[in-house]
């Protein structure tokens, strides 16, 4: 009985302390495992957030490009003068037109600077209402009332999706680039023109997301058709051609 304890003791299951120090070899590498998941997991919801703020800033931008080209052909099939206003404060976007000829006036027009430059309609000269208010009060200066309004139904009804409405969830308009603004505009509301010609103004459009990315949205003023860069393009300097259609009074 002695032989058969002993022979049972060499060939039974492992010592206590042998079970415990496995058991604790298990627990450390599944302790290793899940931290490794957790990094993994944490770097691949960062590349997927990062993924979805990027794809949200050039939905933003496809939208600009899309309002350009709504604007260029509502412009050209109707006969009006058609803007595309976007508001930097509140980051929407809207569009207006106008009957008959509009000039626009620089931001350095002798004139213009005379006036409340808080009214982001001084840019857009209606030349007959400007002559108009010139002939009713001859010491103070005028380009009489903004000729642009609300694009509206036959009912004379505001269309509402040509409202005011924001751009992207956490997408901000940073600044716009215009040839009638000396400055790049980045507080208040500025906006790009689009002529019964075919013409259509230049503008440079920034735009960014809530990780500070930077996409840029381009104009061409032969074509109103904008372009996408994936930085903060800004060019040397920002012109028109046409004094036909866009006019420096100064």
């Amino acid at each position: 009985p002695r032989t058969l304890r002993r022979h049972s003791h060499r060939s039974g299951s492992v010592a206590p302390w042998a079970a415990l120090r496995s058991r604790a070899g298990m627990t450390l590498i599944e302790v290793m495992i899940v931290i490794v998941i957790m990094a993994l997991a944490a770097g691949g919801a960062t590349v997927a957030l990062n993924s979805v703020t990027r794809a949200k800033l050039r939905s933003a931008c496809v939208r600009v490009v899309a309002g350009a080209r709504f604007a260029y052909h509502r412009s050209v099939t109707r006969g009006r003068t058609v803007r595309m206003a976007l508001d930097i404060d509140s980051h929407s976007l809207s569009f207006e037109e106008a009957d008959g000829r509009v000039f626009l006036a620089r931001n350095d027009d002798e004139t213009r600077l005379e006036l409340d430059e808080t009214d982001g309609d001084l840019a857009a000269v209606d030349p007959w209402a400007a002559a108009q208010a010139r002939l009713v009060d001859t010491f103070n200066p005028s380009f009489g009332r903004s000729p642009f309004g609300p694009i509206s139904n036959a009912d004379g009804e505001p269309i509402s999706s040509y409202q005011p409405a924001p751009l992207g969830s956490n997408i901000r308009i940073l600044r716009v680039i215009t040839p009638h603004e000396i400055e790049p505009r980045e507080v208040g509301r500025s906006s790009v023109y689009f002529f019964p010609s075919g013409r259509a103004e230049s503008a440079i459009i920034q735009l960014a997301d809530s990780s500070d990315r930077v996409f840029t949205v381009t104009i061409h003023p032969l074509t109103g058709r904008g372009r996408i860069y994936n930085y903060a393009y800004e060019p040397e300097e920002i012109s028109d051609d046409d004094e036909n259609e866009v006019r420096d009074p100064g």
